[in-house]
């Protein structure tokens, strides 16, 4: 213990930096009903159980760099997984990420308006992917940000440093820009498949708040190297009540080209703040059933939960 603190001293004496390290993480646990496809689960379980770690740095001559990893998966009997990971490089410049990261829909972030519900991510939306990213963000010119990124979807695949990018992986090319001002935020982004079966997409989101309500729309159209388009509508709302109540609804649907239906599905839900860090979060979900259009499957969820 001696040799420790004694160590730190001569660090701390001869100037050298430290990295500011920041401890944070979700705790959820709740209930579950689903009837997916005709089969019908149900029981109390974990949702989230995961921290991250992130480690900020000046590096003087006004750049930061800024590194973080997560773990998810940290309750009794379940298996620990690695979350997602980046470190950048900021400045004057902007800013340079790359990591290995979880990628969801690219619309529901604005169009769900903040509204405590399903985010309909593999239901109805396209479901999140792991993805190995390489991107660079231009420094904001008032309310508008242009970025650029190279994206890989690595599946089940190693990402590990020399695996994926030769691998004839999902690899995409995106350009867009955010905009935010007031109340009004919206983004804009085309992209573009080199490999693997995609070809080209563009999505368009706003939400805008109006104080007593907040909405958002989104919208997503997809094309396959076999021309068979998906296009993707999400409509969000949500509203206080009282300071502590937050209720909300969103509407999805998808239409795909080569499909014999289009899939509509329909979630809202409400969100109680015990604490500015505790809320307990209720929300019941709707949608088209993807095997045959004789019944809908459903999901009721419920979660106590906590961030630090």
């Amino acid at each position: 213990m001696k040799k420790t603190l004694v160590a730190l001293a001569v660090l701390a004496a001869s100037g050298a930096s430290f990295a500011q390290v920041a401890l944070t993480g979700e705790i959820a646990y709740g209930y579950q009903s689903q009837s997916l496809n005709g089969t019908k689960t149900s029981g109390f379980g974990v949702d989230t159980a995961a921290f991250r770690m992130t480690a900020t740095e000046d590096l003087g001559g006004g750049l930061k760099a800024t590194a973080y990893i997560s773990m998810g998966g940290l309750a009794r009997s379940n298996t620990l997984g690695g979350e997602d990971m980046a470190i950048s490089v900021s400045g004057g410049f902007g800013k340079v990420m790359g990591g290995a990261v979880e990628i969801g829909s690219g619309i529901r972030g604005l169009a769900q308006a903040g509204a405590p519900v399903n985010n309909m991510e593999g239901e109805v939306l396209g479901a999140a992917a792991n993805s190995d990213i390489i991107k660079y963000t231009a420094p904001a010119m008032g309310g508008l940000t242009l970025s650029a990124s190279l994206t890989e979807n690595t599946g089940a695949a190693s990402v590990a440093l020399g695996d994926g990018m030769e691998a004839g992986q999902q690899r995409a090319i995106t350009v867009g820009g955010d905009y935010a001002a007031g109340a009004l935020a919206a983004k804009l982004d085309m992209s573009s498949w080199s490999e693997g079966t995609a070809d080209s997409r563009y999505r368009i989101a706003a939400s805008y708040d109006f104080g007593a309500a907040k909405v958002g729309a989104g919208y997503e159209d997809a094309k396959t190297k076999a021309g068979v388009s998906t296009k993707q509508t999400m409509l969000g709302v949500s509203a206080p009540i009282g300071g502590a109540l937050t209720i909300g609804a969103a509407f999805t649907r998808n239409d795909k080209s080569d499909a014999n239906k289009v899939r509509d599905g329909l979630t809202y839900g409400l969100s109680y703040a015990l604490s500015k860090r505790t809320t307990w979060n209720m929300n019941f979900t709707s949608w088209d059933n993807a095997v045959t259009d004789t019944e809908k499957s459903t999901k009721t969820w419920m979660a106590l939960d906590h961030t630090f």
